[in-house]
C-alpha cells in the first residue's frame, strides 16, 4: 500500500514539475518573440518587466536574470542614439543589477560576461574623454574571460569590434582596425548554435551592418 501511494506521489509530483517546465518555456519564449522584433525603449522595458516577472518566479534560472539586464542595456542604448545620454546611467545600472544576479546563478557563462563587457561600454557614452581609460580596459578583460569560456560565442568578437569601430583612429579605433573583429565575428555567428531556443543569440544583423559601414569608410 505504502509502495502504491509513493508511486501515486512522484507521479503527480512529475506532472506538477513538468507543468512548471512549459510554463517557464512558454514565457520565455514569449517574451524572445518579443524581443526579437523589439525597436523601441518602450518595447524593451515592457519586455523587461516580462522578464523580471519569470525571474521572480524562477529564482534558480539566470536566463531571466539575463535578459533582464539585456533588455535595460538596449534602453541605454536606444536613448544613447537619441543623444539622451544623461538618461543611459540608471539604465545601465538596473542592467549591473540584474547581471549580478544571473553570475550569481552561473558564474561561468560566456554569455554574462559578454554583456558585461557590453555595459562597461556604455558607461563610456556618458564621458567618452573622461572615463573611456576606465571602462574600455575592463570591457576588453571582460569579453576576453567570455572568449575564454566559450571560444565559439560571437558576440565577445562583435562587441569588440563595436568599440573599436566607434573609438577615434588616433586612439586605435576606426573602421580599419574594426573590421577584422567584425568579420571574425560574422564568422563565428555563421557557424553558432545557441545551446537551447532560450539561450542568446543577438547580434548578427548589427554585426552585418557595421561590416558594411567600416568597408564604406575604411580610408
Amino acid at each position: 500500500m505504502k509502495r502504491n501511494i509513493l508511486i501515486v506521489v512522484s507521479f503527480l509530483f512529475t506532472i506538477a514539475l513538468s507543468a512548471q517546465n512549459e510554463r517557464y518555456t512558454a514565457a520565455m519564449q514569449k517574451g524572445i518573440a518579443t524581443l526579437d522584433t523589439a525597436r523601441s525603449t518602450s518595447t524593451f522595458l515592457q519586455t523587461a518587466n516580462h522578464f523580471e516577472r519569470i525571474a521572480n518566479a524562477e529564482k534558480q534560472a539566470w536566463l531571466p536574470a539575463y535578459y533582464v539586464a539585456y533588455c535595460n542595456m538596449m534602453v541605454a542604448t536606444g536613448l544613447m542614439q537619441e543623444e539622451k545620454v544623461e538618461q543611459c546611467g540608471a539604465y545601465l545600472d538596473k542592467a549591473q543589477t540584474a547581471l549580478d544576479a544571473a553570475k550569481t546563478l552561473a558564474p561561468e557563462e560566456s554569455e554574462i560576461y559578454a554583456l558585461q563587457g557590453y555595459i562597461y561600454q556604455g558607461r563610456i557614452w556618458e564621458n567618452p574623454m573622461a572615463l573611456g581609460a576606465k571602462y574600455s580596459p575592463m570591457s576588453y578583460t571582460e569579453l576576453d574571460k567570455a572568449s575564454a569560456l566559450n571560444e565559439h560565442n560571437p558576440r565577445p568578437y562583435y562587441l569588440k569590434g563595436q568599440s573599436v569601430l566607434f573609438t577615434p583612429v588616433f586612439y586605435g579605433g576606426g573602421s580599419k582596425n574594426a573590421l577584422p573583429l567584425l568579420q571574425k565575428a560574422a564568422e563565428k555567428f555563421e557557424s553558432y548554435q545557441p545551446p537551447s531556443p532560450l539561450h542568446p543569440n543577438w547580434g548578427a544583423g548589427a554585426n552585418k551592418w557595421m561590416i558594411e559601414y567600416a568597408e564604406k569608410n575604411n580610408n
